[in-house]
């Protein structure tokens, strides 16, 4: 019976750890997520503008891809931005999320005390 007990006080210490490793984890899988749809759509913008670079056979044809290039540098440039956005949004939430959660747990060890 003293070893079932030891246990719940071992598992009630730990549980605070245990609950900032799960945020933690949920919030690098997250990130992870975001950074490969970005590598990702970075590269097809490559592969789609190295493509349109081969295409260029006359004056004419590398006229209209000097052109578009102002497209290209205007859509990274938005991705970028988004990107940054999401990154700062999610570590926003991060820090509101542990906060909350080291909150939590100082009123729960305050009341143990008390």
């Amino acid at each position: 019976m003293a070893k079932a007990n030891e246990a719940k006080q071992f598992e009630a210490a730990l549980a605070p750890v245990v609950a900032f490793n799960k945020l933690f984890v949920k919030n690098a899988e997250t990130a992870f997520n975001m950074q490969f749809a970005s590598i990702q759509a970075f590269a097809e913008l490559g592969m789609k503008n190295i493509n349109a670079c081969l295409e260029v056979r006359n004056i004419d044809d590398l006229k209209s891809y000097a052109e578009k290039q102002k497209d290209v540098a205007q859509e990274i440039t938005s991705r970028v931005t988004a990107d940054a956005k999401a990154f700062g949004e999610l570590n926003t939430q991060f820090v509101n999320e542990a906060r909350t959660l080291a909150e939590q747990n100082v009123k729960a060890a305050t009341a143990k005390a008390a």
